[in-house]
């Protein structure tokens, strides 16, 4: 099974989740795990829609997706609620 890997090296705002909004779309993965802690956001725009997320992987945009938050990740109970709101992705984020 091929595994994709977008590792950021200075320290965010790289580019990162513009590669996974990407990716998921065109590769259609399984599954999207993100790693560390709510972040200052990423921005995913597609088809004249706007989200700025700071919690919920990129690649949400993927509706078979199955989205999977890392243990150890910290983040406020009610933004992630306000995200899974926000992108539609109920019932398919799961958080270890």
């Amino acid at each position: 099974m091929p595994l994709t890997v977008i590792i950021g090296g200075f320290f965010g705002d790289e580019g990162k989740g513009k590669v996974v909004s990407y990716l998921g779309l065109a590769d259609g993965p399984r599954i999207c795990v993100r790693t560390g802690s709510i972040n200052a956001g990423h921005t995913v725009t597609h088809n004249g829609k706007t989200w700025k997320l700071r919690i919920i992987p990129s690649c949400f945009l993927n509706e078979s997706t199955r989205l999977m938050i890392a243990p150890g990740a910290l983040f406020k109970i009610d933004a992630f609620l306000r995200e899974i709101e926000e992108t539609n992705s109920r019932g398919r984020v799961w958080v270890d």
